[in-house]
Formats: structure tokens, sequence, C-alpha cells
């Protein structure tokens, strides 16, 4: 069963639209597919500044990567930060080759699978939902309180969220 079966009212085509502009006026264009991860993983309270954060690091690029320390995906993990959370939640270790159907980790093995049919195989780092989890339990679980201190060397990207807007809506334009 789909999600929007469930719902008393099925939206259309034209008001799912709707929702995808908006929230393009509110999050920068190459966040906006990843926002379901967002909202999976973060506490309400601390979405704006793990948006803030992840597009000031790499733009809303999951593939970004920065040869001289190895630090990659939206929120560029290090590989030790990565193995730390690794071992600590649910998630594969550093450089894993992990198989996503339409972005979220599949499980089904033994199987031959076309690209066509939305399947896509990827180091773990650079699935946005691994690395939004990772973010999501460093920041909030990890240190037991938010803490957003392995990001602060974009921290004057994304501190002041008036400033940041301005930033990003005028790199978009």
């Amino acid at each position: 069963m789909s999600t929007f079966q469930s719902m008393a009212v099925v939206p259309s085509v034209e008001e799912m639209y709707e929702v995808k502009v908006c929230l393009t006026e509110e999050i920068p264009n190459a966040l906006v597919d990843d926002i379901p991860y967002f909202v999976q993983f973060f506490e309400p309270e601390n979405l704006d500044t793990a948006i803030r954060i992840a597009w000031c690091e790499s733009r809303g690029f999951s593939e970004a990567y920065r040869s001289d320390n190895k630090d990659s995906g939206l929120f560029q993990f290090i590989p030790n930060t990565w193995k730390w959370m690794s071992q600590l939640y649910d998630i594969p270790e550093w450089d894993t080759w992990v198989i996503t159907r339409y972005g979220l980790p599949h499980k089904e093995k033994n199987k031959t699978y076309k690209t066509n049919l939305g399947f896509e195989f990827s180091k773990v780092q650079h699935i946005p939902y691994y690395n939004i989890k990772a973010a999501a339990h460093l920041a909030e679980d990890t240190y037991k309180g938010t803490r957003w201190t392995d990001w602060n060397s974009s921290k004057w990207c994304w501190e002041d969220a008036k400033e940041w807007r301005e930033r990003w809506t005028k790199e978009e334009n």
C-alpha cells in the first residue's frame, strides 16, 4: 500500500507540484529530494540548522568529496567519524558499496538489477539516507544533546539563517 492510499484525501499532481514549488522557496533545490530523510532522522527543532549545514558543507551534492581529508557526502564526513558512527548505530562502514532503490537501502540479495528500475550501487557515505542518518546521530544522540561543533569549519556559512538564505538564493539564481 502506498502512503497516499492511506490518506483520506489523495493530493493531485498539481497540489504535489505546488508543495514542491513552496519547498524550493524555503529550501535549496539540491536538497529538496532529500527532505524526507531530514524529517525522518532529525528532530523538528533541528531541521533548519541541519539543512543549512548540509548545503554549506556540500551544496547539497551527495557525491561531494574533498581529497585533502577525504571527507564526503552531504555532511562531509571524514572516515574516522563515519567509522565511529557505524559502530554506534545501524550504518554500514565507510566505503561499503550499498544497493539502493529510489534512494533507500535495498536489502534483497542474489538478484540482477537494472538501473532503469531505480536501482543504484553507491558508496555508503554518498547515499543521502545514510549520510543524513549519521549526521542526525552525531548531532543529536552521540553527545546526549544537540551539538553542531563537528561542522564548525562551515559555521561562517550556516550560523546566521538570514545570511545563509541570501547566500543560497543568490547562488541558485
